[in-house]
């Protein structure tokens, strides 16, 4: 696993630009070498895209970093509608290191230290704050401030990537298929007896330990996946708040907006007015 580390206890991210990528079926990235750092994130469709010798196939849920001065190209056209976001960034102190998962092989009380590539992160989490940066960035905001969103990027990302990394050394992912089984059912009807049934667990004994090993309830992790859909829809469609709620398995809109709120502290309706604005582009 490679990860790419900052030790120095106040690192200075600079943001250069970031904006929001969109590209038709029969498009294909083309080759680039860059001289900062890019993050690829938020995607829909899938990106194939080849950094050095290595191939990717970056879909949905994928953190993705592109280091500088490294050849990088689509390695063939697209197939489907295809949305991303992506930050350049400098930050001169950040380099390659690899890890096996047992010893990460870094100080883990300080500095940045992000995935070059992951599909295990929370994105949601990660969506909020690049949110922010885009809006700042399409209203041309000071840069100091961009700066220091792109900062709480970073952070939010190396607190994630310590957990993850904190998760194998001590062999916790044993109920891993049930969070991957949850998140992809939890859009319909879903249950903790309808989990504890497919994976032969007792309820109770299930429940117990799954706030022990994720430190979230199964009821809050169901919640948290409806909601990290329900703030992709808001952004990205002109659907309605009820017909989002629907979607994302809410039958009674009041009860969607009212879990809305509690999860993201607005409305579903304020959410989309305050991250509308997107830098676009296609090319």
């Amino acid at each position: 696993m490679t990860l790419f580390y900052d030790q120095e206890s106040r690192p200075q991210p600079e943001l250069v630009s970031a904006g929001t990528f969109i590209g038709d079926p029969g498009w294909q990235h083309s080759r680039r070498i860059i001289s900062t750092f890019e993050i690829i994130c938020n995607i829909q469709g899938v990106l194939p895209l080849q950094i050095g010798d290595t191939r990717y196939m970056v879909g949905p849920g994928t953190f993705l970093i592109v280091p500088p001065n490294l050849e990088h190209q689509g390695f063939r056209t697209i197939t489907e509608s295809l949305k991303f976001d992506w930050m350049h960034f400098s930050l001169p102190g950040l380099t390659p290191v690899e890890c096996t998962g047992d010893d990460p092989g870094v100080d883990e009380t300080s500095g940045i230290l992000l995935p070059a590539y992951s599909e295990n992160l929370l994105m949601d989490r990660i969506t909020v704050i690049t949110n922010q940066l885009l809006d700042v960035c399409q209203m041309h905001g000071d840069q100091r401030y961009l700066n220091a969103i792109l900062a709480c990027v970073l952070y939010e990302v190396t607190m994630q990537t310590r957990q993850l990394l904190h998760t194998q050394s001590m062999n916790l992912h044993e109920l891993q298929p049930v969070r991957d089984w949850i998140r992809i059912h939890a859009l319909g009807p879903i249950s903790l007896g309808q989990i504890a049934n497919y994976f032969n667990y007792n309820k109770s004994y299930l429940s117990r330990k799954y706030r022990q090993k994720f430190g979230i309830t199964i009821s809050q992790e169901i919640e948290r996946f409806r909601m990290e859909a329900a703030k992709s829809l808001l952004v990205e469609t002109d659907d309605t708040v009820e017909s989002i709620g629907a979607i994302v398995g809410y039958k009674d809109d009041k009860y969607f907006m009212k879990v809305f709120k509690r999860s993201t502290g607005i409305s579903p309706t304020r959410y989309r007015r305050t991250f509308h604005q997107r830098h676009f582009n296609s090319h």
